[in-house]
């Protein structure tokens, strides 16, 4: 009968302890956040102790309540801890448990920060490569005009050459770093519409940021020095894109080059077709000249993956400053991404 009641008194003791503690899990936590649990106790509870296992381990581990006020206790669950894919816990007072058990315990998801999911899904979309070096070649015929002097043939062109180094920093919203080298010259006719000139420039570096506060919305930046006929000269060059560069994309955007002339551009890009995307871009520019009257390009992009990372593009189109005259445009390019 002793023995009886001696355990009829401990049963009835856990259970006030039970009744006594009441503690709200938190809805969620991010992963390397500091955690806290926080349970509500009289002062005569047995020593709260939480114990706590990464979700798909085995081994807990002890943290006790501290006192943090009159009727509070609190357990600090440490950064290292808060792991994905969730945390799992129970609550024991003495040696009863009053939240959950080792059996059952509450799981406490915890997600990535931010910024680590947009970074994870960057990773995804560029299969984690992170550097990119690309070169661009084309030329841009705009048809031969007359001479108002002798009628002769006058020739209107210029090729242009970029290459450049890519990074992707993904520390947003900075998202990629690009430094460049492109080269434009040109034949084009003089202002009295006599004769062929040179134009362009032989040389010209350039430092670029593409910056996203928003995931999918990009702005690229680019300072341009270029060293002109004419001596040094500046410029620059930006972009607004709706969508990714390589995949289906609206993006509208403008280029100055002191001396030399300026563009505004606007492109359609797709990338339905799997290792193949396109573009389609409507340019008006009075390049290679800046007192040159203003033309229209339209030319398409395709470019093909030929292995990973490695990429060939094409682009074909024409350009022309009247109705009357238009030439051809043509180009090619390659990428290695690593």
């Amino acid at each position: 009968m002793k023995a009886l009641i001696t355990i009829m008194i401990v049963g009835a003791t856990a259970t006030v302890h039970a009744q006594a503690v009441r503690h709200v899990p938190p809805a969620d936590a991010e992963s390397g956040t500091q955690l806290e649990l926080v349970a509500s106790a009289p002062a005569t509870t047995p020593k709260l102790v939480a114990q706590i296992r990464t979700r798909g381990t085995t081994q807990w581990t002890s943290l006790e309540l501290v006192r943090r006020d009159d009727s509070n206790w609190v357990a600090v669950v440490p950064p290292a801890s808060v792991v994905e894919p969730g945390v799992d816990y129970y609550i024991i007072a003495g040696e009863q448990p009053v939240f959950a058990t080792p059996d059952w315990p509450h799981t406490l998801t915890v997600h990535a920060p931010p910024d680590a999911e947009r970074r994870g899904r960057d990773m995804v979309r560029s299969k984690g490569r992170r550097s990119r070096v690309s070169a661009m070649g084309e030329w841009v015929e705009f048809g031969p005009r007359k001479s108002v002097a002798d009628g002769s043939n006058l020739d209107d062109n210029f090729y242009r050459f970029d290459a450049d180094f890519s990074y992707r920093l993904w520390t947003y919203p900075l998202e990629e770093i690009r430094v460049g080298y492109t080269r434009l010259i040109g034949d084009t006719i003089d202002e009295t519409r006599t004769m062929n000139v040179d134009a362009g420039y032989k040389v010209a570096g350039w430092f670029e940021l593409g910056l996203a506060a928003v995931e999918g919305v990009r702005v690229d930046g680019r300072m341009i020095v270029m060293a002109t006929a004419q001596g040094f000269a500046v410029g620059g060059r930006g972009e607004a894109r709706l969508g990714d560069r390589a995949q289906s994309h609206v993006a509208m955007g403008v280029e100055y080059l002191a001396d030399v002339g300026s563009n505004g551009f606007f492109r359609l890009g797709w990338g339905t077709v799997p290792k193949l995307p396109m573009s389609a871009t409507v340019e008006i520019t009075n390049l290679p000249a800046s007192y040159r009257d203003a033309g229209v390009r339209l030319y398409y992009d395709i470019a093909r993956e030929l292995a990973p990372g490695f990429r060939l593009g094409l682009r074909v189109g024409y350009a022309a400053r009247n109705q009357g005259v238009a030439g051809f445009t043509g180009g090619a390019g390659a990428a290695v991404e690593f």
